[in-house]
């Protein structure tokens, strides 16, 4: 396997390793985040229900979601 090494602010990389799951890698969180950008595009595409100016608003739930989910994970997460 191939690797390259990248440079991150600390704030970013702090942000990438709270989305980080115990079984991913950093490469498969940015897979994940880039697979999620891509679904979410996908939908507006597809059904038509949302436009632009709704993007903010999915944004805000991702985000929501994504903090809910970090929660959960560190208060049931067995080491």
């Amino acid at each position: 396997m191939v690797s390259h090494q990248i440079s991150l602010r600390d704030d970013i990389y702090n942000k990438l390793k709270a989305l980080k799951r115990n079984d991913e890698s950093y490469s498969d969180v940015i897979d994940r985040l880039i697979d999620s950008k891509m679904d979410k595009t996908e939908i507006l595409e597809l059904y038509g229900i949302a436009g632009e100016d709704d993007l903010g608003l999915m944004d805000s739930i991702i985000s929501s979601r994504k903090e809910i989910e970090s929660t959960l994970n560190k208060r049931f997460t067995w080491e």
